[in-house]
């Protein structure tokens, strides 16, 4: 039986390039044990593959150059199964991360799927919340949001920076406002008394607050910004022809906007306005 195999033999034998094999050579991993003393070839022998194996199994499952070469010069059961163990530890914590990473996607591609929906077949409807977690960015003196938004951006990073928190970046769904429903009946631009994040999922660091469950009357805004008071005007009057009484300040949610449309007047705003029959 062959038992002396040239590099290009070996790759092929085990679907490995022979850049690899000659790197594993380089790096003293992995060495031919054989040479011919008259022609200087080098060669590999049958009693080597086993250690090839283990490499190829470790390197396949994620473990470092570092930790394979430890593993070849300390081959104890006891060695073995704690550098198992951390690894499966490491997979473990990874695949909680990428659990949560998948979540956080599936919720993205919901909220698109939802303002496509809603900027299709525009309508108004009355749809019950449950309690909704969120985290104030603003919460003060009603402002003008098309003025003040860019300092409060900024504000909400230094704030995040010096406590320390975690910034995971903001994408289409994450933003909402409750409007000072005093200003809809004014001239000018709607006022907001606050700005919050909807939070999917629970964030440390991050004081939680809670939009109230209830029934509300809901009407996609298709447009920039500046030109939601119009929808205002028409969901405030269906709301009264429909029999229903406001009972609290509206919330916007950004369901579409320039984290996923470039063109402003795409962009769709999701007016909820809580509310409840009248007596």
């Amino acid at each position: 039986m062959k038992n002396r195999f040239r590099v290009g033999e070996v790759a092929k034998l085990f679907q490995l390039s022979p850049s690899t094999l000659r790197y594993y050579d380089e790096i003293g991993l992995f060495q031919p044990k054989y040479t011919d003393t008259d022609t200087r070839y080098r060669y590999y022998t049958v009693e080597q593959f086993a250690v090839l194996d283990t490499i190829i199994f470790l390197k396949k499952n994620g473990f470092s150059m570092k930790d394979i070469m430890q593993q070849l010069e300390n081959r104890t059961p006891e060695n073995t199964k704690g550098l198992l163990e951390r690894k499966l530890g490491e997979i473990e914590e990874e695949m909680e991360r990428l659990k949560k990473v998948s979540e956080e996607i599936k919720s993205k591609i919901s909220t698109i799927e939802e303002g496509l929906s809603l900027s299709a077949t525009p309508s108004l409807v009355y749809r019950w919340f449950p309690e909704r977690a969120i985290s104030y960015l603003y919460n003060d003196t009603p402002i003008d949001l098309m003025k003040e938004s860019e300092a409060l951006i900024v504000k909400d990073l230094e704030d995040l920076s010096s406590a320390g928190v975690g910034y995971d970046g903001f994408f289409t769904g994450d933003f909402g406002a409750a409007v000072e429903i005093d200003s809809l009946n004014k001239e000018g631009s709607v006022k907001y008394q606050s700005v919050f994040e909807l939070l999917h999922h629970e964030k440390e660091g991050l004081k939680t607050s809670y939009l109230d469950s209830g029934m509300y009357a809901c009407y996609p805004h298709r447009g920039p910004y500046e030109t939601i008071k119009s929808s205002y005007s028409f969901v405030i009057k269906r709301v009264q022809e429909d029999g229903y009484r406001i009972t609290g300040a509206p919330v916007e949610i950004a369901l579409l906007d320039e984290s996923v449309i470039q063109d402003k007047t795409d962009y769709i705003t999701w007016i909820q306005i809580p509310v409840s029959e009248k007596d």
